[in-house]
């Protein structure tokens, strides 16, 4: 096993990324004790080639952003497939390991490093690199040296404690799937907005008690993983990935209910994630509603109650009579698959891959349903058609 690959964009900056490259694999050497040559890799600096068997054998991705990155499908390919990985691993174990590092190489001023790639930043307090990213850094070490062994410590450190070995996956996009908040989207991907139906922790009502599975903002909520904000958020958008969808994550608020509200396209999918505890409050029940009211055939809800949360298993009638009365036809939907109190990452993911998969063949029957037939090349034909209906 290497412990990281290095992903960037190839055929530019060669010289600086294979400095950079000797330079990390040197430091991570030292602080694993391992031989320099064995600890890191990555692509052939001057193929678009991926190579599935490295990217399987490293323990971290360590992801080198600037603008570019994302137009390179080897890029986008290398970033699922460990988002897959991460995927899987959640899906098995509950939680999620550090195992994608993102540097900024160049800063993007249509993208920031933190929306396009929602993993842990790197601890670093240089102003240089924060400004003008590790690139600036590297073309300039004389003046930057203390800034750059900094970064390169910060990197170094995520990657020598990252000793959990990601499952590997089968079924390999060599085109990529993965694209950021805000960027363009890749040719072939199907949109799906979650919508995050919780509060932050300083909103919460005064009957839950139990804090320690939110946050700062709503997306922050946590039902399976407490302390690990945008957990949920993490796994939606891995699992979403791995199925080929391109995800928007967005807060239940009124932007967002309008957003949703004048989607006309059968093929906008929608997915609800409902923290029943938040139904308590009069605002949100109103715009729980309003998304109640858009109808089953583009939209679906699925309701994280983790079995650890002894509170909201104690108060588990209390809760089921409030959705009942808050969403009454998301709620009377029949279905062969639970998407109430999921108790556990392991179901909730078992049964996010089935809603996706549903609402992606519903949303083709409605744009097949509206899409007018074809008239042959060769004109109407003139016999009668067979079937009940012909005469």
């Amino acid at each position: 096993m290497s412990h990281f690959y290095l992903s960037h964009v190839r055929t530019v900056d060669e010289e600086w990324v294979a400095s950079f490259f000797h330079d990390l694999c040197r430091v991570v050497a030292k602080r694993t004790g391992r031989s320099p040559e064995i600890v890191g890799v990555r692509g052939k600096p001057q193929s678009p080639d991926v190579s599935v068997d490295l990217l399987g054998r490293s323990t971290v991705l360590v992801v080198l952003h600037s603008p570019r990155y994302f137009s390179q499908s080897y890029c986008r390919a290398e970033l699922s497939y460990f988002q897959r990985r991460l995927n899987m691993q959640r899906s098995r174990t509950g939680y999620s390991a550090d195992a994608v590092v993102p540097v900024m190489w160049e800063p993007d001023p249509a993208h920031a490093l933190e929306a396009v790639l929602p993993y842990p930043p790197l601890g670093v307090r240089s102003q240089a690199y924060q400004r003008d990213g590790l690139l600036h850094l590297l073309r300039l070490k004389a003046r930057y040296r203390s800034d750059y062994e900094d970064v390169l410590r910060a990197t170094a450190d995520r990657i020598a404690v990252a000793a959990e070995q990601l499952p590997e996956v089968h079924g390999f996009d060599a085109s990529g799937s993965h694209s950021p908040f805000g960027a363009p989207t890749p040719v072939g991907g199907q949109a799906v907005s979650f919508v995050v139906a919780s509060t932050a922790e300083d909103d919460l009502p005064e009957e839950r008690q139990s804090s320690q599975y939110y946050g700062k903002t709503a997306l922050d909520w946590s039902p399976y993983a407490p302390g690990e904000p945008e957990a949920l958020v993490s796994l939606v958008k891995n699992t979403a990935t791995a199925l080929d969808f391109i995800a928007t994550v967005l807060p239940l608020d009124e932007e967002t209910v309008e957003r949703i509200g004048r989607e006309e396209n059968p093929e906008q999918l929608v997915v609800l994630l409902v923290d029943a505890w938040a139904a308590m409050r009069r605002e949100k029940r109103t715009l729980l509603a309003a998304v109640d009211d858009r109808g089953p055939e583009a939209t679906t809800a699925l309701e994280p109650r983790s079995r650890e949360d002894t509170e909201s298993v104690e108060q588990t009638v209390a809760l089921d009579e409030l959705l009942d009365h808050t969403l009454p036809l998301m709620r009377r939907q029949h279905s062969e698959y639970d998407r109430w109190g999921l108790p556990d990452a392991e179901s909730f993911t078992s049964s996010l891959r089935k809603v996706l998969i549903r609402l992606q063949n519903e949303a083709l029957k409605s744009a097949e349903a509206v899409r007018p037939p074809a008239t042959p090349a060769e004109g109407l034909h003139t016999f009668p058609l067979l079937g009940r209906y012909s005469s």
